[in-house]
């Protein structure tokens, strides 16, 4: 007999305005096999003695938090303000695809094996826009019945007003028709089977995602196109698509195509066919969630620093160019240990000379009245205590680390191209790629840019830390090699780091090495142990044009303009600014906390500049320079703004636009923003459209982004917050506003004020109110004095500029 588990059965699944989701059997609705009229079959469905469902839910399309067998009487809470309903719904599976499997009896153990991470879901689209993911299971607690749980997302999949409003500008100007609304409406879930051994599904809303595995738990990742249209012109970025391939394209037989709007005229399209999800669904790749796909590249080293080479010339979009600092741990030889050079006759003679001379000086020391036991101690040498022994054993191996500079081609798995070894007993510490001005003095020519690699290290000396460490810069060239002959697998000419300059620092370890533009003069900026200097390139040396002394280590420098951030190890943070008439560094304020600082960054939004500090204790700490503020001592000290207990620690902070809602579909930014200023000539001018924010990583793996707010959003997520903290469940019953606060450190904390600035909205909290309930949503959106669709919007922009690939 067959397995049950093979056992087909046609099920008709039907989502009604009043949200209840209920199934029949195909088999049952279509009586003596005989194929009835819809018009009958709809007629026996919804009359008094109409055939009851084999399965039936309630709160479809309102967000219900389960979808489950409802007992008789039971009447599920619906939404007061707002008349939602499901206007499409779709049953897959999620996980690895068994298209290829041979289901029979000899398969069934194997069957059950991908069946356990594979999952039953529905994805339903309301026609408010929203996306409500749900995963099947049977409980035991529910008499193994079955019930579908909703998957929080943390992902708002409605158009943004700002689309909306940029649709209407469209419309004033003529570039889009002002047509009726039409009442066809296309299908936007599609179900996809075998793309790169997956199955899932593929939803054009107007933010597309997939819908994909990840462990057996479904989970999304955003979908985005080249050259795709800015949202607002249509309404959907993706309008077609298809993952059943033509046997023509044989190398592409697990594929898609999509048909996207493209940049130009508005209405015109794209035809983009894919090989399949190879990046995403790689052997060491990883779904995180947020939309994200990660892929671990196994190197065979610790990496510790790595820069991207933007100059045309040397990387492109099929050949990205890298530049990485590694360490990897090597056996050192120690056979110079087991024998010091000398025969058995002239060790004899030593041993012999030390022994008479230790009798001279204890013959001096009875005649002179004095013990000279301590001197023997002190005077005991390696020869005295043992002797090598080559038949018992020899030196072990020692483990000595090594570092270098790898030239990386990432087109090509991550090959090394070219490779500079380190000097023994010296560390890479900082990395940079930067341009250097060739400043030749006396001279009426325009000074030339070259491309640079800096690498900075630190020297310890094998004595160890008796001797005060040192460092080097080091500056590379990249140049192509000569005489090459192109080949069938090599398309591009190979490339080679020169060593053009090298400069011995001798005030401590390289920590920093950034770029400083000034006047069309671009100088590298180096910080070693407490100092700050300016070095100059011209007739191939480096000359130090410029010093600054800072109070204890050099942690990081951040440049913008000609300011600088400077954050020291034990010194909190520091703000200077450049000049170039008599070249100075002149310290402007700074913080006066005894702060450990880990990481430092700059955010901004319009004309509005913060500091943002990472410490020792996890905090996150927001400064600005106000010199008009009473606080800031008459312009003296960085003005604390907000202070906020990240829970994790990280190393950096880096800088990034913050992208708006609609270039959010876009992978490639320049051509996108370039079609929409053509579209909005006054685009950019609003300060959300100059929005700077930070992302970071931490030592937990986890990666997370810090955004400036506008003063309406914040205030109104910030009352959200403050809800949210009380009427939602927290972890272990613990409080989230406690665990929040700032952590005061143990140096000298009783000289800072006991008052917490605060300030801080916590998106962690907040993008909980997406995946609630609708009637949840809207009494946390009255009892803060505003509605679903404004939050939820002010939510879509934060995640929107959140992303930061």
């Amino acid at each position: 007999p067959q397995s049950i588990m093979f056992q087909n059965k046609i099920l008709v699944a039907i989502c009604r305005r009043s949200g209840s989701l209920e199934m029949y059997d195909n088999h049952e609705l279509l009586s003596d096999s005989v194929i009835m009229d819809p018009a009958v079959i709809a007629s026996r469905m919804t009359s008094e003695n109409s055939m009851s469902p084999m399965w039936q839910a309630q709160g479809c399309g309102h967000g219900a938090s389960v979808l489950g067998q409802s007992s008789p009487g039971i009447k599920i809470r619906s939404p007061e303000f707002h008349d939602v309903e499901a206007t499409e719904i779709r049953f897959f599976v999620c996980g690895p695809s068994l298209r290829h499997e041979i289901l029979s009896e000899d398969s069934v153990d194997e069957a059950k094996d991908a069946w356990m991470l594979r999952s039953l879901c529905i994805l339903i689209d309301t026609n408010l826009g929203d996306l409500q993911l749900y995963s099947g299971s049977k409980r035991r607690s529910n008499q193994n019945r079955l019930e579908f749980s909703r998957v929080p997302l943390s992902n708002v999949s409605r158009p943004s007003d700002e689309a909306g409003r940029h649709l209407i500008k469209l419309r004033r100007k003529g570039i889009v028709s002002s047509n009726p609304k039409q009442a066809f409406r296309p299908n936007r879930l599609h179900r996809f089977c075998g793309i790169s051994g997956q199955d899932g599904l593929f939803a054009g809303t107007p933010r597309p995602l997939w819908f994909v595995s990840e462990r057996g738990a479904p989970t999304a990742v955003s979908h985005k196109s080249r050259h795709v249209s800015p949202a607002g012109g249509r309404t959907l970025p993706v309008s077609g698509f298809c993952s059943s391939m033509p046997a023509i394209f044989e190398n592409a037989s697990n594929g898609f195509i999509t048909l996207h709007e493209r940049i130009g005229r508005v209405g015109s399209q794209r035809l983009t066919l894919y090989s399949g999800l190879s990046d995403v669904f790689a052997p060491h790749g990883l779904l995180p969630g947020g939309g994200l796909s990660i892929q671990k590249i196994p190197m065979g080293v610790t990496v510790r620093h790595i820069e991207f080479i933007d100059d045309a010339s040397i990387s492109t979009t099929s050949r990205p160019m890298y530049v990485l600092v590694i360490s990897r741990e090597v056996e050192a030889e120690q056979s110079h240990l087991n024998d010091d050079g000398l025969s058995p006759n002239e060790r004899q003679r030593i041993r012999d000379e030390k022994e008479k001379a230790r009798t001279q000086k204890q013959v001096e020391a009875d005649l002179g009245g004095f013990d000279i036991e301590q001197e023997w101690v002190e005077e005991i040498e390696r020869e005295d205590c043992f002797e090598i022994d080559l038949h018992l054993g020899l030196a072990p191996p020692m483990i000595e680390r090594k570092y270098e500079v790898w030239l990386v081609d990432a087109s090509s798995p991550w090959s090394v191209v070219d490779k500079y070894e380190l000097g023994e007993f010296e560390h890479g510490t900082a990395l940079s790629v930067l341009y250097l001005t060739d400043v030749v003095e006396d001279s009426d020519e325009t000074p030339k840019k070259s491309l640079f690699v800096a690498v900075g290290t630190s020297v310890i000396e094998p004595d160890g830390e008796d001797i005060a460490s040192q460092g080097r810069i080091l500056l590379f060239q990249l140049r192509k090699k000569k005489h090459w002959v192109p080949s069938k697998g090599l398309l591009h000419p190979p490339l080679e780091m020169v060593l053009k300059s090298e400069k011995v620092i001798t005030l401590g370890p390289i920590t920093s090495l950034v770029a400083l533009q000034s006047e069309d003069i671009s100088r590298v900026v180096v910080g070693a142990g407490a100092e700050v200097t300016i070095e100059q390139w011209g007739g191939g040396k480096l000359t130090q044009v410029g010093f600054y002394h800072a109070h204890m280590q050099v942690q990081e420098i951040t440049i913008f303009k000609t300011f600088f951030l400077l954050s020291d190890a034990y010194d909190s943070l520091h703000f200077l600014v450049w000049r170039e008439s008599d070249k100075s560094l002149t310290l402007l304020a700074k913080d006066y906390e005894p702060t450990q600082v880990f990481a430092a960054g700059l955010i901004s939004r319009g004309g509005a500049m913060a500091f943002v500090c990472h410490d020792e204790r996890q905090n996150l700490q927001f400064f600005q320079y106000a010199p008009t503020d009473a606080a800031a001592r008459g312009g003296n000290k960085l003005v604390c703004r907000a202070d906020y207990h990240l829970g994790s620690q990280t190393t950096a902070l880096k800088s990034y636009w913050g992208q708006s809602s609609l270039l959010f579909n876009s992978c490639t930014m320049s051509s996108t923003m370039a079609a929409l200023k053509q579209q909005d000539a006054l685009f950019g001018r609003l300060e959300d459209d100059q929005r700077f924010a930070v992302n970071f990583g931490t030592t937990d793996g986890s990666f997370g982004s810090i955004i400036p707010l506008s003063e309406p959003t914040y205030w109104r997520l910030t009352a959200l917050q403050s809800v949210m903290s009380n009427a939602l469940e927290s972890n272990c019953a613990l409080s989230h506003r406690s665990w929040r606060l700032y952590r005061r450190s143990t140096r000298r904390g009783g000289c800072r004020s006991n008052d917490r600035k605060k300030g801080v909205v916590d998106a962690d909290l907040v993008m909980k109110f997406v995946d609630l309930p609708l009637a949840e949503q809207e009494d946390l959106a009255s009892s803060i004095g505003s509605t679903v669709g404004l939050v939820m919007d002010n939510l879509l922009e934060l995640g929107c500029a959140g992303s930061a690939i």
